[in-house]
């Protein structure tokens, strides 16, 4: 069956970013370390489209899927887990498109004649919650292929038929947001429609097998203005079946199918046009046999599926992806056993297929898979570490640095610092040695790697307790603080300085008591002393340049303060902020609201009762409404965009239940009921992807009922959505879900080819995300912005990583194009 959805996903970007600033629901579904995202249908997997809140619908034969009956279509939380919430009826036949409305209903099309006890032929129309649309009824007398949703809520219908609401309408035809038939809308196709996609401007394109359209000779691919008219400018001629189409940022339009000629030009099953409909002549990337399905992503690289296995003359098994201009990606080769049917592309970049294989990346797979962004497989996490994992840093690329008292990881000695690739393999190429533990790590905006800890030798080379690991990870020999004790936090600011805490009275040859600021170049910055008495665990960059400390200190600047204490950007004490712990405060975290978390182990702040966690306002003072009351430490705490805190430590009880050392509370402070992953030994690291899936470290043997050796990855049936958009000069960063929210103010870059970034300038908080105005972008002509953000993670919170989106943008004036979605 021909299967359009993915080439329509374009048209339905604008309202997906639209979507994205409604606060998502959390979903009762238990979280799990075993992390493989495996469906598994028992019948082809024909259409996959992605909702606004980050779940999938999945339509095709099958009649069950993630273990339970569900006939022709499903509803897939993040985690590849049935929706409960979506119980459609039973259909007689297949579903091979699905549209989703604005309002959150669903428009499907195929095969089918009967859903549950109601006659529906071939297309119908669901509520969100999947029961059936009664008002809805426009009755095709064959096979629907292809739907596309317009901007003014109008419905485009592809197929077979040539009756659809009681009128003729030869394969293609038009309804009204109510279901009516559009009776001014009438292009008349002699043969198939098999794929439709909307341009911004509101053209329509088709692809099929069609020889002629509106009374004239159109082979297998047109287009239509707004009105239904046939564009005379745009024939291209294809020789054979189109089968895919996605428009480019640039307006560009790539062409997949079982053609050999389009426009007069050899093209092997895949093309791209120009957006006059002439072949794009340097773009020519020939398969060795059928194109099904295309998909332009953010980066404006494009995505393949089909029957092929080679591309550009290189081995690729029914599932590839091109550079944007035209090359094989070298890097990503999934290997499908057999046809990709469907492509859609998820908020956090991974990829969806569907189709008739049954193994992807040589792992079982039936019928439907998730891609990591780098094409590996979305498949279990448990690299097995051989001692306590205390620390992690997310790089950018989704590689993951482990820091602790480990000597072994994934079966391969590694000396207690290691990196894993985004996949969850171990990246082997990176092997740096030390003779000690490791408690922080923080990733600069140029790729460097900070490293804290107690050792006094590192790769070989004398290094008292931090270090500096270049980008491809060999010692930068020019940086040497030299720390004559124990480091325990790293902080990076906005300009380069790297903050520096832990038990050390000497750095750089100077008295530095507990708490040091280094200039990017590992020069000591001889204007900060702060001079602690006692540990620094902790340090948390406010947006306002001022930094909280948190630790075993009772003293700063010669002046009382105990265990927790607020610096001004120079590093004098701020005056106004004394909340005064009762014991240790070993981790810190500010939220969007100016609000700042404090955990540990004492039993009083502000001079109020409160049990090893709290939250202060802005000012100091104690936020009265919060309370979870851990019966533990608490050492680590991880914030997300809707403010929940999965939090880590020692304790066995939270607000009042069993909670063994990790557990999400929601942002009021109450306990997330939903979250109990329930760990056999102390978690001293927690780290968010930007999927929204969960990092945990620490010395545990067994997470959520399955063995984990001090590290472990949970997925959550949470979406984690995030944006980059252009309007009026504004650039939007918008951000919810499940993923990590940001330490610092985001930094907003742009770059002309994708490859060297240069700052535009520091993004602001706004509802939702982050935003810069007076962006003057550059007319007619591809490129790229990139949002950059820093996450705290680790113990204590004293390390952090990088974590962005980048997206590609053509800007003509008056109009935007962007490519895909994230």
């Amino acid at each position: 069956m021909i299967r359009p959805t993915a080439a329509a996903c374009f048209v339905r970007a604008s309202g997906f970013f639209l979507l994205l600033l409604a606060v998502l629901p959390r979903d009762a579904v238990a979280q799990s370390a075993n992390d493989g995202y495996d469906p598994n249908a028992n019948g082809v997997v024909e259409v996959l489209v992605v909702q606004a809140d980050g779940k999938t619908l999945v339509g095709g034969t099958f009649t069950t899927i993630a273990g339970q009956q569900r006939s022709r279509i499903a509803r897939l939380n993040a985690d590849g887990s049935v929706d409960p919430g979506f119980a459609a009826a039973d259909m007689d036949i297949g579903v091979g498109a699905i549209a989703v409305q604005a309002d959150g209903r669903i428009v499907i099309g195929g095969a089918f004649t009967q859903i549950g006890a109601s006659a529906r032929s071939r297309i119908a129309r669901l509520n969100a919650d999947g029961s059936l649309d009664a008002s809805f009824n426009p009755n095709a007398n064959s096979n629907v292929f292809a739907l596309a949703v317009q901007a003014d809520g109008k419905l485009l219908v592809g197929g077979s038929f040539t009756l659809l609401g009681g009128q003729i309408r030869n394969r293609i035809g038009r309804l009204n947001p109510d279901g009516g038939l559009d009776i001014t809308f009438n292009p008349n196709a002699d043969s198939n429609v098999g794929t439709l996609a909307l341009q911004p401007d509101g053209k329509l394109l088709l692809g099929g097998n069609f020889t002629s359209l509106s009374g004239q000779t159109r082979n297998r691919i047109a287009r239509l203005n707004t009105d239904g008219s046939l564009d005379a400018a745009f024939n291209p001629n294809a020789d054979n079946l189109v089968l895919g189409l996605a428009v480019q940022a640039d307006g560009k339009l790539v062409v997949g199918g079982s053609f050999t000629m389009l426009g007069a030009q050899s093209r092997n099953f895949i093309a791209r046009l120009n957006a006059d409909g002439s072949v794009d002549t340097p773009f020519n990337p020939a398969t060795d046999t059928t194109v099904q399905e295309v998909a332009v992503l953010a980066d404006g690289k494009v995505l393949l599926g089909g029957q092929f296995s080679t591309v550009s003359g290189q081995a690729r098994s029914r599932v590839a992806r091109l550079n944007p201009d035209g090359s094989l990606d070298a890097t990503f080769n999934p290997n499908a056993n057999t046809t990709v049917r469907a492509l859609a592309v998820q908020p956090d970049g991974k990829l969806l297929l569907g189709g008739f294989f049954q193994t992807v990346s040589g792992q079982t797979r039936n019928r439907i898979a998730r891609l990591n962004s780098d094409g590996s497989l979305d498949a279990t996490l448990n690299p097995n570490a051989g001692g306590a994992v205390r620390t992690l840093a997310l790089q950018p690329d989704g590689k993951l640095l482990l820091g602790g008292s480990f000597t072994m990881l994934a079966g391969q000695p590694r000396s207690r610092v290691a990196r894993l690739n985004a996949d969850g393999s171990l990246d082997t190429l990176f092997n740096p040695t030390a003779d000690g533990f490791f408690s922080a790590l923080a990733v600069q905006s140029d790729g460097k790697m900070l490293l804290g800890g107690t050792f006094t030798l590192f790769t070989g080379q004398a290094r008292n307790r931090i270090a500096r690991l270049n980008a491809d990870g060999s010692l930068d020999l020019d940086f040497n603080p030299n720390a004559n004790n124990g480091v325990s936090a790293l902080a990076v600011q906005p300009d380069g300085k790297i903050l520096v805490g832990g038990l050390f009275t000497m750095l750089r040859g100077q008295t530095r008591n507990r708490i040091g600021r280094l200039n990017a170049d590992g020069s000591l910055d001889l204007a900060f002393n702060p001079n602690a008495n006692e540990e620094v665990l902790a340090i948390a960059v406010q947006p306002d340049g001022k930094l909280v400390l948190g630790g075993f200190f009772t003293m700063i600047n010669m002046q009382p303060r105990n265990r927790i204490a607020r610096l001004n950007a120079d590093g004098g004490l701020d005056l106004t902020f004394n909340p005064d712990a009762s014991s240790g405060v070993t981790t810190l975290v500010v939220q969007p609201d100016g609000k700042l978390v404090a955990g540990g182990n004492f039993t009083s702040i502000a001079k109020q009762m409160r049990n090893r966690i709290a939250r202060l306002n802005a000012d100091g003072s104690l936020d009265l409404t919060f309370d979870p009351n851990a019966n533990g430490d608490v050492t680590t705490v991880a914030l997300q965009p809707d403010g929940s805190l999965v939090v880590g430590g020692q304790f066995t009880m939270l607000s009042g239940q069993n909670r063994n050392r990790i557990a999400r509370l929601n942002a009021d402070g109450s306990l997330d009921s939903s979250f109990n992953a329930d760990a056999n030994g102390f978690v001293q690291a927690l780290a968010v992807r930007p999927d929204g899936k969960l990092l945990v470290g620490g010395d545990f043997t067994m997470l959520a009922g399955q063995p984990r050796n001090r590290i472990a990855q949970l997925s959550v049936p949470q979406a984690a959505l995030q944006a980059l958009d252009i309007a009026s000069g504004a650039v939007t960063w918008t951000r919810s879900g499940a993923g990590p929210e940001l330490a610092l103010p985001p930094m907003l870059q742009f770059s002309l080819l994708g490859d060297f970034y240069a700052p535009v300038g520091t993004m602001q908080r706004i509802s939702g995300g982050w935003r810069l105005t007076g962006f003057t972008p550059p007319p007619n002509q591809n490129f790229y912005l990139r949002a950059r953000g820093r996450v705290s993670s680790g113990f204590g919170n004293g390390s952090s990583g990088l974590i962005e989106s980048t997206r590609q943008f053509f800007i003509i004036p008056d109009s935007i194009f962007a490519n895909g979605f994230q």
